[in-house]
């Protein structure tokens, strides 16, 4: 296969902006659009905007001055749900495994 048509084949990558990252995962957590209609919406694998919802989960975090040791409130059945919940859990399990996860997504942007 010579080059030229090699580079028609291939797909070109898409990006997204804060803002259409931030309205996919807020539709998820709000529970107006399941996960993988999100995914098929913007051509994108479960494991970005999975990426995704951590990456919120960290900044609002981060941005709210979460301090360690300090127990985190769960929506327990609210607007957001258990979807949330999850994240929250896991984000309270693994701080320094997201800052590395973040920073690495990061340089690959």
């Amino acid at each position: 296969m010579n080059t030229t048509t090699e580079k028609k084949n291939r797909r070109t990558r898409r990006s997204y902006s804060a803002g259409e990252k931030a309205a996919a995962v807020l539709a998820v957590w709000s529970g107006r659009r399941r996960t993988a209609r999100v995914c098929r919406e913007l051509s994108v694998n479960w494991g970005i905007l999975r990426s995704w919802e951590q990456r919120a989960i960290l900044g609002m975090r981060t941005s709210l001055g979460d301090l360690p040791g300090e127990e985190t409130p769960t929506p327990g059945g609210g607007v957001l749900g258990k979807r949330l919940e999850t994240l929250l859990g896991e984000a309270e399990e693994r701080p320094a495994m997201a800052l590395e996860g973040l920073a690495q997504v990061e340089q690959k942007e």
